[in-house]
């Protein structure tokens, strides 16, 4: 059997190999661990800032589509903003951190208070006015 450039390659590398053992020392898989654990280190704080944000995003998102909702059933002429279909179904979506108490009748106001931990700076969506939204700790 005759063989080939690259069989007779493989078993001269195999040859080679037979007293050589496999496998890390200590300090290489050291290494590993303190590079795994500088960056664990480093991207950490960096995630979690981004929760924060993202958290208040979602309120933001939230209340200004409450009171768009509000608007659009306010220039639709129905005659209990609060009652209307899209408001109630979007107040009972909405998280515990967007505050609806201002929506009656004939009003929507909707805020995001600074109670929790993820907001710094409060917001606040008022119908047919000024939409201030909330800003995220750091």
């Amino acid at each position: 059997m005759t063989n080939t450039f690259l069989q007779t390659a493989l078993l001269r590398a195999q040859a080679k190999r037979k007293g050589k053992k496999n496998g890390f020392t200590l300090v290489e898989l050291l290494i590993v661990v303190v590079i795994i654990g500088i960056l664990s280190g480093v991207a950490l704080p960096n995630f979690l800032a981004q929760r924060k944000k993202a958290s208040v995003a979602s309120w933001n998102a939230q209340a200004a589509a409450l009171v768009s909702a509000c608007e659009i059933a306010a220039t639709n002429d129905v005659a209990d903003i609060s009652a209307d279909a899209d408001v109630t179904r979007l107040i009972a979506a909405s998280d515990d951190e967007v505050v609806t108490t201002g929506i009656t009748a004939t009003a929507c106001v909707v805020t995001i208070p600074d109670t929790a931990d993820e907001v710094a700076t409060a917001g606040s969506y008022t119908m047919f006015d000024v939409k201030d939204a909330a800003i995220a700790a750091s």
